[in-house]
């Protein structure tokens, strides 16, 4: 009896998250320099999605534009962000069996960052130069991938802590690198967009970030669906899950490849946020419990939720300017990163 009211419970919270990530995109929509009613968001997205005039249109077409070229795009995407982060935080957490992992524990975001800069400030260098600022970041952050995994020897068969600390130094490295670039560019414009794009930020999504997004997100969502049950297991400790029959080492692969991918991509579109990959599959175990396959749903929707709104308020606190989205992520996920050390047994479900 009691069992079946929990899954009732966390049903209910599941369906409640839905409702809040759909309630939280059209108020982000509506809200910004310019105020727009709620039936005219529906109206203008039902119309230009089904290219038809389903609604007559009562509103002008700077209205129209503003929806649909501008703040429609920038929620989908920071959705998948916050979403995709997440995912990647718990394939991190499952992987190293360390609840305070977060994607970058890999050094991913510093490669990206680096990779960011370079490709904005020194235009004069053959191919990195030339390429657009998300594909520098995604360049960086794959790069710093294969840096990791093949200096660690694949990282597969050996501890995972030995993966973890050659990250944190091929990271301190890229920080330091994407420093001196940054230092030695005489161009103030041009360093100041490179430190707004370094603390995160949807301010230059287009529509032509959309697929991508969604697409990197639902094969992130697909290969947890599967994998789901190992990931349980490996919480558990290798050798116990290899008593179950995981294949530990294939597993260990699709998680770094998967979750490398799903930060590359996404750190590309909005720059380096933090703890979003940490507080939220923090927050979504201890309240769904620690299967997998009933906490995913709720770390998605919740980390699609919790950066729509951190979008939100980065646009709307300093407003005409805009804060950097990581700016508020830090704000609210630091002291909660600070209250988890302070758990002296903090364990995975507890």
């Amino acid at each position: 009896m009691l069992k079946n009211a929990k899954s009732s419970v966390r049903l209910l919270l599941a369906v409640f998250l839905a409702v809040f990530v759909l309630f939280s995109m059209i108020m982000a929509i509506n809200i910004g320099a310019v105020d727009i009613n709620p039936r005219i968001i529906f109206s203008i997205i039902a119309n230009r999605i089904s290219h038809r005039e389903i609604f007559g249109a009562d509103w002008t077409s700077a209205q129209e534009s503003i929806v649909w070229s501008l703040r429609f795009p920038k929620v989908i995407v920071a959705g998948c962000v916050g979403a995709g982060l997440s995912l990647a935080g718990i394939f991190m957490q499952a992987l190293t069996k360390n609840p305070l992992a977060d994607p970058y524990i890999l050094g991913i975001s510093s490669g990206a960052s680096a990779g960011a800069v370079a490709s904005l400030l020194l235009g004069s260098l053959p191919l990195i130069g030339k390429l657009p600022l998300p594909a520098g970041a995604f360049f960086g952050a794959l790069l710093t991938a294969v840096l990791v995994f093949v200096i660690g020897g694949g990282g597969i068969k050996g501890s995972t802590t030995r993966l973890v600390l050659i990250g944190m130094a091929i990271s301190a490295f890229f920080s330091a690198l994407t420093d001196l670039i940054i230092f030695l560019t005489p161009d103030s414009k041009k360093v100041t967009s490179a430190m707004f794009w370094m603390t995160g930020s949807f301010a230059g999504v287009s529509w032509s970030d959309v697929l991508p997004a969604v697409l990197t997100l639902a094969a992130g969502i697909f290969v947890a669906a599967g994998i789901r049950k190992e990931m349980d297991a490996l919480l558990m400790g290798e050798e116990l899950a290899r008593n179950y029959g995981v294949n530990v080492p294939l597993v260990k692969v699709i998680l770094i490849g998967t979750s490398t991918l799903l930060t590359a991509v996404m750190v590309s579109m909005s720059g380096i946020i933090g703890f979003v990959g940490l507080v939220v599959p923090h927050v979504s175990r201890q309240v769904m419990g620690a299967a997998h396959a009933k906490m995913l749903p709720a770390a998605l929707l919740a980390g699609a939720g919790f950066m729509i709104w951190a979008d939100v308020i980065a646009r709307v606190s300093v407003a005409p300017e805009e804060l950097p989205v990581g700016v508020v992520t830090a704000i609210a996920g630091a002291p909660f990163f600070l209250m988890m050390l302070r758990k002296s047994r903090y364990e995975f479900g507890k």
